[in-house]
């Protein structure tokens, strides 16, 4: 596989964040990524699985709801992110951009991992109105076709969608792993083949050891290697590869930016030399300079009384 990612098709690409932490236990195994894998009840959304069930039915199509389905089958399952530069991720995930992400190519894993089921989230202020219908179905003609289906529709539900506040994420679940994961100390790993892994990527803020160590891995893995950056002006994190060119995200591919400073090399949201930072020049900084008035302020020696009267706290300018 290239270092560079090449043409891209719908939803080429997944990503997955990781804690600086476990980067010896992701690449324990020569040739494969791990991948933890587990059950809905230990997500961080205490609303897993039940955003499916919509709550005013009335209480006989409720009765109906809960005797077909019982319960969701609680199934393995890991999530992806269908970007590697959404901050909050980094900041939850990644370790405040200590961690890293890795990309996955999502052809590859449906061909090494057929059984599986890879699907983006469906976020939404609360449940799709189309499993009314099929309660309705399965309570007033009673066949087993309307059952079964009431019980798939809630269980897809279940798995693929979420809150609308969860929407940051970009999130893509992938469900079905039974077959496919190993016991590694209780825990449910997934080892995932080097052909499936596209790109590398390290946090802003790793370890120059971890940053090593990712690097290392990407090239035993033919992967892209990523160094994660943020900038001043840009208004996501971006990239750089090893040998110092900028990359960004942009229509699900790592890319070249449209243009880059000539100054700082931070990519550029337009054509153009110099990011809005670069382009303040002498003359502006000495203007700025002369017009500020806690610099004449200090030229009479009133700077410091004035500073004093006010409240040592953040607050409201008006």
């Amino acid at each position: 596989m290239p270092t560079e990612l090449g043409s891209t098709y719908l939803m080429k690409m997944i990503f997955k964040y990781f804690s600086e932490n476990v980067v010896e236990h992701v690449f324990v195994r020569d040739d494969h990524v791990g991948v933890k894998c587990t059950l809905p009840q230990d997500y961080n959304d205490p609303f897993e699985l039940f955003l499916g069930v919509k709550l005013d039915q009335g209480s006989d199509l409720l009765a109906t709801y809960s005797e077909v389905v019982r319960e969701i089958p609680s199934l393995l399952t890991t999530c992806f992110s269908k970007s590697p530069v959404v901050t909050p991720m980094w900041a939850h995930y990644g370790n405040n951009h200590k961690g890293f992400v890795i990309g996955f190519d999502v052809s590859e894993l449906q061909e090494v991992f057929q059984d599986l089921l890879i699907r983006d989230i469906s976020y939404r202020d609360r449940p799709s109105e189309t499993l009314v219908s099929f309660a309705q179905m399965a309570a007033y003609r009673k066949k087993p076709r309307d059952a079964m289906a009431l019980r798939d529709a809630v269980l897809y539900e279940g798995y693929f969608s979420k809150y609308a506040e969860w929407s940051y994420e970009q999130e893509v679940r992938a469900v079905n792993f039974e077959g496919y994961v190993e016991d590694v100390s209780g825990n449910k790993i997934l080892y995932i083949p080097k052909r499936c892994v596209a790109a590398i990527i390290s946090g802003a803020k790793s370890s120059s050891q971890t940053k090593e160590t990712l690097q290392e891995a990407a090239q035993k893995l033919d992967a892209g290697f990523y160094i994660g950056k943020i900038g001043r002006s840009y208004p996501t994190p971006y990239m750089i590869t090893d040998a110092g060119s900028g990359r960004v995200f942009a229509d699900g591919k790592i890319a070249p930016a449209i243009a880059e400073c000539a100054e700082c090399s931070e990519p550029l949201r337009a054509n153009g030399d110099l990011c809005p930072w670069c382009s303040i020049d002498d003359a502006d900084r000495i203007a700025a300079a002369a017009n500020n008035p806690f610099r004449i302020l200090e030229h009479y020696g009133l700077l410091e009384d004035y500073i004093e009267g006010y409240p040592a706290r953040p607050r409201k300018p008006y």
